[in-house]
């Protein structure tokens, strides 16, 4: 074939680096020039490869053809696509939340040409490869790290994501957040006594491992540069599970008086530390964390009784009771504690405990809005987002996508820098899309990508592959495009 030919006559072209748009030359991109393979699918290793992008590396998402990531079909909701060819175009919104700051690349790592540019991209390319496949898998494939990816790119940084670790007599089982949270103790901490066990609302696991994964690559990345060398970086669901367990771990470890249980929105060792549901049946968070703040709490609920002498009472007892003068005292009399606080609390709704608490705290601190013990309600996911905070910090992002009926919203990036981000790029003469209404740190975004949106482009500017050769390895089987430009687009695309 054409494409075996060109192997076999040419060495393979030094693979362009992902260049910045180079419009805006005040903004920078904190990683710019680092290349990432991204291997990973679903949540942990997709999370991880985003927050990379997010800083401006340069990411291809390796998916397979047909099928892609697994969350692509995980809906509704779905945003709809352009193309009239199904549903089956349409792009799931969890898919989107994950896969920002990437490019797709459709290819079949079971036919030889696609294993093939797959190794070639390892040893050649990347500086970084991030793969979540069962262990053993990689291996199987040819691109095991110690005998074949170190030997022929000694500087790479090859980070594995797993469910229990490449060792062990759990190695082997596939890992699911559901199944680590079960098993390493988080679901047994989640809930209420009255509920049984519950999962998280959100894969936190995944999340937390999907973090740590980043952050000790980047730390891979800093030794690099001092010493040329790359390494191997394991990362796994259950080890991730354990270290979050934080606190009730270390209580866990160091007594065996300490017996862990459900304690649904309260807080083993801090009271009062819980939600209350107020008269309107909408629920407030209040934290006491020290003495001080309790008895700014007792005198927030002193002040929204005042016109019930039966609650002024208990109101008071709050403060002159000496089984609540002190945290251990208040864990020690919780029983007593909490069924007269839920008692106060229906007392008035949750706006107007809200509004009290606020002006109590603006008239005791000078006129500052800062609270004088910790507050806020509980909000919907949708009232989250739209609060003034959230805004104000650019939580919400909204980008055009060219295959998409209509934007996207997206959570913003959680972390600032006070030097502007810019997103890096796949081609030096590529247009990416500015979030509208924008005013963070990430200037520039490439939106999540159709499935092999970018095959034509990445096969061209990184392993300097012909028209010709992209559609024999398309035809093959090898490969698959979103949408396949023409020879004249693509020459026209390429030249620009």
């Amino acid at each position: 074939s054409a494409y075996d030919s060109k192997q076999k006559a040419t060495a393979p072209k030094q693979a362009l680096q992902f260049l910045a748009t180079g419009r805006m030359p005040t903004k920078m991109s904190l990683l710019k020039g680092v290349k990432v393979l991204d291997l990973t699918r679903v949540l942990a290793g997709p999370w991880c490869t985003m927050m990379l992008g997010d800083l401006g590396a340069s990411v291809i998402k390796l998916e397979r053809p047909g099928i892609g990531d697994d969350t692509r079909s995980w809906g509704p909701p779905f945003l709809k696509s352009k193309t009239k060819r199904g549903d089956d175009d349409d792009m799931s919104t969890y898919f989107a939340s994950l896969n920002r700051n990437k490019k797709s690349l459709a290819l079949n790592l079971k036919h030889p040409h696609g294993l093939h540019i797959t190794k070639k991209l390892c040893t050649e390319w990347a500086d970084v490869v991030i793969e979540n496949f069962k262990p053993g898998t990689m291996e199987q494939l040819g691109l095991d790290y110690n005998s074949v990816l170190q030997r022929a790119n000694p500087a790479l940084i090859y980070c594995s994501i797993t469910g229990f670790g490449p060792t062990g007599p759990l190695s082997q089982r596939p890992g699911y957040d559901v199944i680590i949270s079960a098993m390493y103790g988080l679901m047994s901490i989640t809930g209420s006594e009255e509920s049984g066990p519950v999962k998280t609302g959100v894969a936190l696991t995944d999340v937390l491992t999907g973090t740590l994964a980043n952050s000790a690559i980047l730390a891979a990345l800093h030794q690099r540069n001092a010493t040329g060398k790359g390494q191997r970086v394991d990362a796994s669901l259950m080890e991730s599970q354990l270290a979050g367990l934080v606190n009730i771990a270390g209580s866990s470890l160091n007594t065996t008086k300490f017996k862990t249980k459900r304690w649904g929105t309260a807080h083993a060792s801090i009271v009062p530390y819980q939600a209350f549901v107020c008269s309107c049946g909408e629920a407030l968070v209040i934290g006491a964390g020290n003495d001080v703040q309790y008895q700014h709490l007792c005198k927030v609920l002193l002040l929204g009784t005042a016109n019930n002498d039966d609650s002024v009472d208990e109101s008071r007892l709050l403060l002159q009771e000496d089984q609540f003068a002190t945290n251990s005292k208040r864990v020690q009399h919780r029983h007593v504690l909490i069924p007269l606080l839920e008692r106060l609390f229906r007392q008035r709704t949750r706006d107007e405990w809200l509004q009290i608490t606020e002006e109590y705290s603006a008239s005791n601190n000078g006129g500052a809005e800062t609270a004088l013990f910790p507050h806020g309600p509980i909000r919907s996911v949708p009232e989250a987002f739209a609060c003034e905070q959230a805004l104000h910090r650019d939580m919400v992002m909204e980008v055009e996508h060219p295959e998409l009926v209509e934007p996207i919203r997206l959570p913003g990036v959680p972390v600032k820098y006070n030097s502007n981000i810019q997103a890096s790029s796949l081609f030096d003469h590529e247009d990416i899309s500015i979030p509208a209404g924008n005013k963070s740190d990430l200037l520039r975004m490439i939106p999540p990508p159709m499935l092999g949106e970018h095959t034509q482009e990445i096969l061209h500017d990184v392993l300097d592959m012909s028209y010709d050769e992209i559609r024999e390895l398309e035809i093959e089987g090898a490969i698959s495009c979103w949408k396949r430009a023409t020879e004249k687009e693509f020459d026209e695309n390429m030249q620009r």
